[in-house]
């Protein structure tokens, strides 16, 4: 037998082998490429989800922050009207409405559900597109935070200043027991401590009102992005 038909069999094992190798090989090729179609394909699924949350809590926000302005815009025109009155005949039929309305505080509640979600189960990289990641992240971080805090500080001038001097010459909710005349409480209304904290108890609520104004601005781009990463599918 020649040296040549000795090695053949060694040859043919080799082959056999090495095409079993490959066979294992690419198995393992396409079970590892469908497995990460298949995580991606969940991916992009949950991400879906997330903004679908998302687009409604965004919403509700718009919807919740254009009431806010225009409520809080009449909190405003009454302290005007408390302030900067010529005559008691003015304010006289409208005193109590407008002391009411000074008498309250800016507020907003954000819908955060779909962020905290995002934020708890750490899908926030799931978020491809980096210029929605990153209006996303901006807009419950800073945006958001920002002005709530406004609010309170509104919230406190109000509860802690200006309620307390108010009533210090009328009741601040109207109290059938104690009753004080419109000319008494215009007199008041003319005491420059008072009228002070009036002037500067507006002045918060015109920067809160600017807050709201910028969040929906910032909340409705969101939304369209949000939208625009949707209608990709």
């Amino acid at each position: 037998m020649s040296e040549k038909e000795e090695k053949h069999p060694f040859k043919v094992i080799l082959e056999k082998y090495i095409s079993e190798i490959l066979v294992i090989f690419i198995g393992i090729s396409i079970s590892f490429f469908f497995d990460e179609w298949r995580e991606g394909r969940r991916d992009d699924e949950t991400i879906k989800k997330h903004l679908e949350f998302l687009r409604t809590n965004l919403v509700e926000d718009t919807l919740n922050l254009t009431s806010r302005i225009k409520h809080s815009s009449k909190l405003v025109n009454s302290i005007n009207k408390l302030t900067y009155f010529r005559s008691d005949t003015e304010i006289k039929d409208s005193i109590h409405f407008h002391i009411d309305n000074a008498a309250s505080y800016l507020f907003f509640k954000p819908n955060q559900m779909a962020y905290e979600e995002i934020r708890q189960t750490a899908h926030t990289n799931l978020i491809k597109n980096d210029s929605l990641k990153i209006l996303f992240l901006s807009y419950y971080t800073s945006t958001i935070p920002y002005c709530t805090e406004w609010c309170k500080i509104d919230e406190t001038h109000t509860m802690t200043q200006l309620i307390p001097e108010m009533s210090n010459y009328f009741p601040v909710v109207a109290d059938s027991l104690k009753i004080i005349s419109s000319q008494e409480i215009t007199k008041a209304l003319r005491l420059k401590k008072l009228r002070n904290l009036l002037l500067a108890n507006a002045v918060y609520k015109k920067e809160g009102i600017n807050s709201f104004i910028t969040t929906k601005k910032i909340a409705i781009k969101l939304l369209k992005k949000v939208d625009n990463e949707l209608q990709k599918d």
